[in-house]
């Protein structure tokens, strides 16, 4: 493979990560999974009590997130791409206006801000595989769901 070749690949990963992984949540266009993420997609999300599998198992989950936080922003921080492996350091952000079955959580309408981390793997110029990684406790104590150090009290 040419260099030129090999960019224009690490190139089209990282769009490819940009929209089936990000934009689909932010703007809610789940019409591009169909065309961007694998029929056998797996997603391992934290907040997840299991993997998610499948397109129509990844749309239901963006929906559901959709649902809770209809105003969710994210910012794409860093990416760095090694051949079929996207590595993204990200920022996201919401109000919790509505139910998030994952924590089995009714909407606080607290808002959260918080730093991840994303590895995606393509395959066949598709998204085959999410994993997920931020501090799931520090968000549930963003949203009010688990008590935060400072008010927690010691007997």
């Amino acid at each position: 493979m040419t260099m030129d070749k090999s960019m224009r690949m690490m190139e089209a990963n990282k769009e490819l990560v940009k929209q089936a992984s990000f934009e689909t949540y932010t703007e809610g266009n789940t019409d591009v999974i169909d065309e961007l993420v694998s029929d056998s997609y797996v997603l391992h999300d934290p907040t997840s009590p299991e993997a998610i599998r499948g397109r129509e198992a990844f749309k239901e989950h963006v929906e559901s997130i959709r649902r809770a936080f209809p105003d969710l922003t994210t910012t794409i921080e860093h990416t760095a791409v090694e051949g079929d492996l996207v590595a993204v350091q990200f920022t996201v952000g919401g109000t919790h206006e509505g139910p998030f079955p994952d924590l089995d959580l009714e909407p606080t309408g607290e808002t959260f801000e918080m730093d991840g981390m994303e590895f995606d793997r393509i395959e066949d110029g598709q998204l085959a595989e999410t994993w997920l990684v931020f501090d799931s406790l520090a968000f549930a104590q963003q949203l009010g769901a688990v008590p935060d150090e400072d008010s927690a009290t010691v007997h």
